[in-house]
C-alpha cells in the first residue's frame, strides 16, 4: 500500500472519530483527556469599529487649521488613527504604527488643508 492511500485512510478515520467527539464529549473522558485542557482553534473576533462621526473638513472650513487642530487634540489616538484609514490620508497605513497623537494630528491637518486647496485657482479664476 503507497503512502498516499494510507494517509487517507489515516484522515478518514479521524474524521469520524471527529465526528463521533461532536457528538459525545464524553469521550474524551474515557481516554483521559478534559475538554478543557483541549486548545481550541477559534480565533476572537474583533471589535467593529464605529465611524467616527466627526467632519474634519466642515471644522476647517468654518474654523481653519487651528480650530481643526484643538477639536483633534480631544480625540484618542484610536479614533484619530480611525479618521485617517477612513479618508484613505495615508494609503500606506503607516500612521498605524505611530504612538504619539502629535504626528497623526499634523498628518490630518496637512491632508486637509491640501485636499481643500485642491481645485482652488478654477474657484478664484474670474
Amino acid at each position: 500500500m503507497s503512502d498516499k492511500k494510507i494517509a487517507k485512510q489515516m484522515a478518514g478515520i479521524l474524521r469520524i472519530l471527529a465526528a463521533k467527539i461532536e457528538e459525545n464529549p464524553e469521550i474524551l473522558k474515557d481516554v483521559g483527556l478534559n475538554p478543557i485542557d483541549i486548545p481550541t482553534s477559534e480565533r476572537k473576533k474583533k471589535k467593529e469599529k464605529v465611524p467616527v462621526d466627526f467632519g474634519i473638513f466642515e471644522v476647517f472650513a468654518k474654523g481653519g487649521e487651528e480650530a481643526l487642530r484643538q477639536k483633534l487634540e480631544a480625540i484618542e489616538m484610536g479614533s484619530l488613527k480611525q479618521i485617517i484609514s477612513q479618508h484613505g490620508f495615508v494609503p500606506s497605513k503607516l500612521a498605524g504604527r505611530w504612538r504619539t497623537k502629535e504626528p497623526l494630528i499634523n498628518l490630518i491637518v496637512e491632508r486637509v488643508t491640501a485636499r481643500s486647496d485642491k481645485g482652488r485657482v478654477f474657484k478664484e479664476y474670474p
